[in-house]
């Protein structure tokens, strides 16, 4: 039993109490931001619940324990709908199953043939698959290549033009599924016919999903991919944690992975368990490089020369050692080649009777 179950909760007035719930139930989603956020932790949800209900914030601070982080999904009518979408390419992503996504893409496009049975003109709706299978077709060749398909899918369902058509095709794919098996859904549908229902609750760009189209979608797109579906409810049933409904594939086949949603009063976010999260990337150790430099450049030797260096870089142009001319004084020497006609005449008549030239003159 944990510590939540132990200790005593506050007393508090009907009036008090009746203010907490209205205020715990009455979440009003985040209608700006991000259409899909990038994760962050869940004790983000305990601080916004510190306040609330003492049955919620039992909850919600019970809630980190299992769930390390969360996704928010703008809360515009197509929440639960852009969450079950973005989960499931996201469980296929973290599959690591390149050929996965061919499969997927093949079973999408038979569905065709539904969406047809069902009276959808092909013409309306081909627009709205063809995304979904280039999505498919993208993060399935970032897959197979090594790269980083989490942040193509983040930046595809961040752009509303194209996340929408990509709802807009599931939406259609699943009122075609209820139409064509009207016995299986009609049971759950008080008042309205299978066909009234898709119009007013499945189709409408914004209309929120409930109980019955949710069931409906898991069918038509998790379960044959073999995705399981966990709901969290936020709610004031018994207990301390979160109440957890969950629908594993219909053939019996062993889930590849789970989409977990967090309900709240109209509006669904993306839960995540540790094992969802993809592992860290190694880290790269450092690699030792050792510099070697070796040079064969020749200088000739400068003596106490009061020119700029430069001047050795002209052609033709060089210090000369006058270590090499014995017997002539220390004045004698620059940064010419001597001239024959510097010397005393009893030094060349030693020398050779070569004449001395300037390199540059030597020809």
């Amino acid at each position: 039993m944990s510590s939540y179950d132990e200790a005593p909760v506050p007393a508090l007035s009907e009036e008090e109490l009746a203010e907490l719930q209205k205020a715990s139930a009455s979440f009003e989603p985040e209608v700006k931001g991000p259409l899909v956020s990038h994760r962050q932790s869940t004790t983000a949800i305990t601080t916004e619940y510190a306040s609330a209900d003492p049955v919620y914030q039992a909850k919600t601070a019970l809630l980190p324990q299992k769930f390390s982080h969360y996704r928010t999904v703008r809360g515009d009518g197509a929440c639960g709908w852009r969450a079950v979408a973005f989960g499931y390419f996201e469980t296929l992503i973290h599959h690591g199953d390149s050929n996965r996504f061919a499969v997927e893409q093949a079973r999408l496009t038979s569905m065709n043939n539904i969406m047809v049975q069902a009276g959808y003109n092909p013409m309306l709706f081909e627009d709205f698959f063809d995304e979904t299978i280039d999505l498919l077709r993208q993060i399935g060749d970032a897959v197979s290549k090594g790269l980083d398909a989490s942040e193509i899918l983040i930046e595809k369902f961040n752009d509303a033009h194209l996340q929408m058509y990509i709802i807009t095709h599931l939406r259609t794919l699943t009122a075609a599924w209820m139409k064509t098996r009207e016995d299986e859904y009609a049971p759950w549908l008080i008042g309205n016919t299978v066909t009234q229902y898709c119009d007013s609750q499945v189709l409408p760009t914004y209309a929120e999903i409930d109980n019955i189209g949710l069931s409906a979608l898991k069918d038509v797109l998790l379960s044959p991919a073999d995705i399981s579906l966990e709901v969290m409810y936020l709610d004031r049933s018994e207990g301390s944690e979160v109440t957890m409904h969950r629908f594993d594939p219909a053939n019996g086949a062993l889930p590849i992975g789970s989409v977990r949603l967090l309900y709240r009063p109209g509006h669904y976010d993306i839960l995540y368990k540790p094992e969802d999260l993809p592992p860290p990337s190694p880290q790269q150790q450092p690699i030792a490089t050792y510099l070697q430099y070796g040079s064969q450049t020749h200088q000739e030797p400068v003596y106490d020369l009061g020119v700029p260096d430069f001047l050795t870089m002209i052609p033709g142009i060089s210090y000369a050692n006058t270590s090499h001319w014995g017997g002539m004084p220390p004045g004698y020497g620059g940064p010419f080649r001597p001239s024959f006609w510097q010397f005393e005449p009893e030094f060349m008549q030693a020398s050779s009777c070569v004449p001395y030239q300037t390199a540059i003159f030597r020809k």
